[in-house]
């Protein structure tokens, strides 16, 4: 019994039943307006989890990377303070969503960029790096050789038939070393009092103290936008499209009644369409909920008693009642549609064609027979004007054409 409420309800819901053929040329259009609907639910469902309800939306890694990290600031060759020319999708809608505090802190670092020339700085220390580089290579030169001029000076080798190259001696080499030395000494020097003019800026210790002051606060803030997220997300994407399913199957419902199949057909598909995202949606929620911590705790408790399929006994048993009670709300609202749907043309025409009776569905023939034998419902009433039996649900007498419904 069930089973034929169930199978009723979808056929007269979502089974095409009017005489109306449709043409190649409105199946074509009909399978466009498909791919446009699931393109433009793809785009709000990407606008609605990427910039409306998203952590990263409001606390970007630009941001969270500075107070996580303890990025120093006050250094110039820090990446925030290159230069960054993108441009990420509604980025014009991000940046209204964007948490105060990291939007502050964009400002004082692009006060920062535009005050300060932080090129001319990374230019020069990597000028003095340079030198610094080739100094250490020739105190490393000098390093590794100074046993060689030592056993050339022993053995009187002449200076010119030396193996160690720039003309070095057993006698200048220490002198050509400390020289290097102390070179190497002053370019760091350069390279510290570079550093240290960016960080005695008042712009960079501004930054430094707003961060270290508003650190904890952030953090927090960011770990309270990012818990049970997941399940937000599914929720957000839900809340979007239930709304639409809600509406495209009463549009659908509608015209169903009204006999207009092709706005009826139209709103199917749409229908249809809207569902996919949204049962993709409910099965990562069901996904999500599962308690699977939970039995895994209780598989290992059961494990150790050494009876460890009591946990799938339980299992099936909640699966049981879930589904009992839902099949049973189910049912109930299919018995609910049903009885609406007795008395639609579609359904009528449908059960006169099949000859099955519209009330239960069982076989009946409406020629021959004056009431259903299973249900007694009346197949067949006497037309007012000819006076000979016709067909009870139809509008027009089988015998004189005439309209018994007046």
């Amino acid at each position: 019994m069930m089973k034929n409420q169930i199978k009723n309800f979808f056929s007269n819901n979502f089974v095409y039943k009017g005489k109306e053929k449709l043409s190649k040329l409105t199946i074509l259009s009909l399978i466009i307006l498909n791919i446009l609907v699931l393109f433009i639910l793809d785009k709000g469902i990407d606008f609605q989890t990427r910039v409306l309800n998203n952590p990263m939306t409001k606390f970007p890694y630009d941001c969270r990377d500075i107070f996580t990290y303890n990025l120093n600031v006050d250094d110039f060759n820090n990446y925030i303070y290159n230069a960054q020319n993108y441009n990420s999708k509604y980025q014009n809608i991000k940046d209204l969503e964007l948490d105060s505090r990291c939007s502050l802190i964009f400002e004082k670092i692009s006060l920062i960029k535009n005050n300060i020339d932080i090129k001319s700085l990374k230019k020069k220390n990597d000028e003095l790096s340079n030198k610094s580089y080739e100094l250490n290579n020739q105190i490393s030169y000098l390093k590794e050789n100074y046993n060689t001029l030592l056993f050339e000076k022993i053995s009187n080798q002449e200076v010119d038939k030396s193996i160690v190259e720039g003309n070095l001696t057993a006698q200048n080499i220490k002198e050509k070393y400390e020289n290097l030395l102390l070179e190497l000494e002053e370019i760091t020097k350069l390279k510290d009092d570079l550093s240290n003019k960016f960080k005695e800026e008042n712009l960079v210790n501004d930054l430094s103290s707003y961060i270290n002051s508003n650190k904890t606060s952030v953090l927090n803030d960011i770990k309270k936008v990012e818990k049970y997220y997941s399940i937000k997300y599914e929720f957000v994407i839900l809340l979007f499209l239930i709304p639409l399913v809600l509406i495209f199957f009463y549009l659908m419902k509608n015209y169903l009644k009204k006999d207009k199949y092709v706005l009826y057909i139209i709103y199917k598909n749409i229908l249809v369409v809207t569902m996919i995202p949204t049962l993709i949606s409910i099965f990562s929620l069901i996904n999500i909920f599962i308690p699977k911590i939970f039995l895994e705790k209780l598989l290992m408790f059961f494990y150790n008693l050494e009876v460890p399929f009591i946990v799938y006994y339980f299992a099936i048993a909640i699966a049981i009642l879930l589904f009992i009670f839902i099949i049973i709300r189910i049912q109930k609202r299919f018995k609910e549609e049903n009885e609406k749907l007795k008395n639609n043309k579609i359904s009528i025409y449908d059960s006169y064609n099949k000859n099955i009776c519209n009330i239960c569905g069982n076989k009946v023939d409406y020629i021959f027979m004056n009431y259903c034998p299973c249900c007694k419902n009346q197949l067949k009433i006497e037309c007012k004007v000819c006076n000979k039996q016709t067909i009870s649900v139809l509008d027009f007498c089988m015998n004189c054409g005439n309209n018994i419904k007046e």
